[in-house]
């Protein structure tokens, strides 16, 4: 008997940064223990970097497997179906092949559902619509604790069923409870959190004492960056208000915290069920986040902070932790899960299958992974990040001295020919050339 295909849950937050590298880093433990747990037996890539630091392009990106310069989605403005068809999806590979694929929450861009024909292209059944969080601050009994996103709470518990993330991960629970067809599934549960405003119930608030949030000893050290990003990486954020900067990362702390506590509410249903033996888990982010460093707080640049993300998969015959340094891309998810259902990865895409790795291959040390936006793109390679801005401005740091990115270390660095090279080798293969003036052009 042929053994039976896994089933795929694919896991999406919003706006999540690479939650190991800020465990501790402002003085003040994250409060992440489902995301913990799931990580003592799962594969986690702390080198995991989108293709887009923008919610819309980087979700073009991941779910069809192509960089923005292929998909041309590059802002939220520009809707992914209006220039590319719901069949180029990966997901419709596995429909076609007899999974049952089911939605829940925003993995493709928006918190609303899909227009009905074109989910129906996507998903076996119907659409469902969850509330929205910016919404919820209108209905509900609330205090406000000041910082970015006004640091909403709810003072009743009776509202906290009220939230996206908490209707998102009950959708999940009732899946399972009521799935007993023969063929495989692929489900979507896509969540709001840690998305801004940052509204949570008042305990996730409670979590974090805001005195105990402290800058890194790197943030003594200024930021030497070009006028060009200067100009175009927009100072959001007067991080020498200090005590505003600690409510403001304290909210954000919260709402991770809060998507991590309705993660659990999914793990521990999926742990239950019938399907725990036979089911992968993908979980994953669109894009980073900054936390006020450089004047910034968002998202958007083709800096370290807005472009790693988290990578977690989760495969039941290789339930162990283990951790995988090397850079790879969120274009590796649609060969990843084709290769779990068993299905040819089509040779246009420029992803690689994480399967290998997850079994205990070493993945490519010396992969060049792209980030693009509309100002220019940006690579990690080895220990460096490489960025060049259309109007031909190029950048170069050592992440691995300098996190931050604090020291351009300019063109007389030894290694800036070659990595030069490497991103315009990459962006050339991904669709990406300049013209005479530098400006990034579609190929």
């Amino acid at each position: 008997m042929p053994k039976r295909k896994k089933n795929v849950v694919l896991i999406s937050l919003d706006d999540a940064f690479s939650f190991w590298r800020y465990k501790d880093l402002f003085g003040i433990q994250l409060q992440t223990p489902n995301l913990d747990r799931i990580c003592a037996r799962s594969t986690a890539f702390h080198a995991a970097y989108c293709q887009s630091p923008l919610c819309g392009p980087s979700r073009a990106s991941f779910m069809s497997g192509k960089p923005p310069p292929q998909t041309g989605v590059y802002g939220n403005r520009t809707k992914a179906f209006e220039v590319m068809e719901p069949s180029s999806m990966w997901q419709c590979r596995l429909k076609d092949d007899g999974y049952y694929c089911s939605s829940g929450g925003k993995v493709h861009h928006g918190f609303k559902p899909l227009p009905k024909d074109i989910h129906d292209i996507l998903y076996s059944d119907e659409p469902k619509r969850f509330p929205i969080d910016l919404k919820l601050r209108k209905s509900i009994a609330q205090s406000s604790n000041g910082g970015n996103g006004g640091g909403i709470s709810n003072i009743d518990p009776e509202d906290d069923s009220r939230y996206y993330d908490a209707h998102s991960s009950k959708s999940f629970v009732d899946f399972l409870e009521s799935y007993d067809r023969e063929e495989p599934f692929y489900r979507e549960v896509g969540f709001f959190s840690p998305h801004s405003p940052f509204i949570t119930p008042t305990r996730f608030k409670q979590m974090y004492n805001i005195t105990d949030f402290h800058y890194p000893e790197a943030w003594k050290n200024e930021f030497h960056r070009s006028p060009t990003a200067d100009k175009v990486v927009r100072k959001n954020f007067k991080t020498g208000h200090r005590r505003n900067w600690r409510k403001s990362v304290r909210n954000y702390f919260s709402a991770f915290s809060h998507g991590d506590y309705h993660l659990g509410t999914v793990w521990d249903a999926l742990m239950a069920s019938p399907h725990a033996d036979n089911t992968v888990v993908i979980i994953l982010t669109d894009h980073g986040h900054h936390l006020g460093e450089n004047g910034r707080f968002g998202k958007s640049t083709l800096y370290e902070q807005s472009a790693l993300v988290p990578l977690i998969i989760y495969d039941p015959d290789h339930a162990q932790p283990r951790t995988v340094r090397e850079p790879v891309a969120l274009l590796d998810v649609g060969p990843t899960v084709l290769e779990y259902a068993g299905l040819p990865i089509r040779p246009d895409f420029l992803g690689r299958s994480l399967r290998s790795v997850v079994y205990g291959e070493t993945a490519n040390p010396d992969r060049a992974v792209g980030t693009f936006n509309t100002h220019g793109a940006s690579i990690r390679k080895g220990k460096f990040r490489f960025v060049r801005y259309n109007d031909g401005t190029k950048e170069l740091y050592n992440i691995a001295d300098d996190w931050w990115q604090q020291k351009n270390l300019g063109s007389e660095h030894p290694e800036f020919a070659a990595l030069e090279q490497a991103h315009a080798e990459l962006c050339s293969t991904h669709g990406l050339g300049f013209d005479q003036d530098g400006n990034g052009t579609r190929l």
